[in-house]
């Protein structure tokens, strides 16, 4: 059976790492809300099948998250023809467990706090994680300590991400497109998607003047056969 790989990673943000205290950690629990998936044939996604178009809540820390999401959605009615991308659409908001070490005698730990909106960053004084609705911020820069967009100090952007094709953000949605590492061709038998993730460096951290957090990008792994 012929087997097409593609590699992912949410590729959320680029950091401004002129403040030397800043680090990434593990996520215990990143529970995304799914809301669209879709296979395009060609990289703007101007020709798009949706293959499954509802809610779905997974956490993608969980060991048996990837046949969570691989079963989002039948793929029997995938029609013939080739595809080259996958759009996904997700809610912004990510409910996350993280810890940061910042260095041997420094950590954050997300709080469960409510600060975490579109223009802000996560300000955290915990000294154990729990579990903390998250929120893809706006495009825009962030100001140690604070978390706010008074200086200019963490940078988020979503134009250029490492792994997307494109990404963005907007209303309560985020949007990313992915090239298939070669093109998938549907023939008669319906494919099977399976899914891996790794979320070692799924939140992340800055501690100049005190904590602050935010979402990092966990790997994602799909394969369709």
């Amino acid at each position: 059976m012929k087997k097409i790989f593609l590699i992912l990673l949410f590729t959320f943000l680029t950091l401004n790492k002129g403040f030397a205290a800043t680090a990434t950690g593990e996520a215990t629990e990143y529970e995304i809300t799914m809301k669209k998936v879709e296979l395009c044939s060609d990289s703007a996604c101007a020709t798009a099948v949706i293959v499954g178009e509802k809610d779905l809540a997974a956490d993608i820390a969980a060991a048996d998250a990837g046949a969570t999401v691989g079963n989002y959605a039948s793929t029997a009615g995938i029609p013939a023809g080739t595809y080259s991308h996958i759009r996904i659409t997700i809610s912004r908001t990510i409910q996350i467990t993280g810890t940061v070490v910042i260095s041997g005698s420094s950590s954050c730990f997300t709080d469960g706090g409510t600060d975490n909106v579109a223009d802000n960053l996560l300000v955290t004084t915990a000294t154990a994680a729990s579990s903390t609705s998250m929120y893809l911020v706006n495009d825009d820069k962030y100001k140690v300590g604070s978390g706010d967009t008074s200086a200019e100090n963490i940078t988020i952007g979503y134009t250029n991400p490492t792994y997307a094709s494109s990404m963005s953000v907007s209303g309560d949605n985020a949007v990313m497109i992915y090239e298939l590492t070669e093109p998938y061709t549907r023939l008669l038998k319906a494919p099977v998607i399976k899914v891996s993730f790794n979320t070692e460096n799924a939140v992340g951290c800055e501690d100049t003047t005190a904590d602050v957090m935010w979402v990092e990008e966990p790997y994602v792994s799909i394969s369709i056969q």
